[in-house]
């Protein structure tokens, strides 16, 4: 995405500035992992991009964000 959001944007201003970007590059699905290139136990800020979309601090997930839905997978350590 080119436009930087604000650290105190919402969740919901993030996946709409997402879904927009999505939108202008034809996109139907962006997927964000909680891993760096490097599979590092313990990730940079920049890395972080799944808690910074979606809130979860959960250390492992897997966010998918589509037009209309977004969700992250974890593993059995997380349930609500």
């Amino acid at each position: 995405m080119n436009a930087r959001l604000p650290e105190t944007s919402s969740i919901p201003e993030r996946l709409a500035s997402l879904r927009a970007a999505m939108a202008r590059e034809g996109l139907a699905a962006y997927l964000v992992p909680s891993a760096d290139p490097h599979l590092s136990e313990y990730l940079p800020g920049r890395w972080q991009g799944r808690q910074w979309l979606s809130g979860f601090t959960g250390s492992a997930g897997t966010l998918i964000v589509t037009a209309d839905f977004a969700g992250v997978w974890t593993d059995s350590r997380y349930w609500e």
